[in-house]
């Protein structure tokens, strides 16, 4: 078997996470806040048709590509590759936190 967080060693390229921030305040309203940036490494792929069956219907039509990182990545994180910009849209849940994957879709 092959061990996912090695092979992710070896595609993983340097990518930027941008992940939006704020706070509730006192009423219990959402506040944003200022996004905050780092680089990742990371490896970016076209999704194929069985990684496709994996997701939620919902995310089918959207998502093209999928990130393998060993870095965290959460729920509409932001993914900056070779200045195309992607949306997170989903995230396997990770029992051993080795390494996290997504499925990513293209931001206009």
């Amino acid at each position: 078997m092959i061990d996912v967080a090695i092979a992710i060693d070896g595609e993983a390229v340097n990518v930027i996470r941008s992940r939006s921030g704020g706070a509730y305040n006192d009423d219990g309203e959402w506040v944003p806040g200022a996004a905050a940036s780092v680089t990742i490494l990371a490896a970016i792929q076209p999704v194929k048709g069985n990684q496709l069956m994996d997701m939620p219907e919902g995310i089918r039509a959207e998502a093209g590509w999928m990130c393998w990182s060993r870095s965290d990545i959460v729920l509409d994180d932001v993914i900056t590759h070779k200045g195309v910009r992607y949306r997170v849209l989903f995230v396997w849940p990770r029992d051993e936190g080795a390494f996290y994957r997504a499925a990513l879709g293209k931001l206009a």
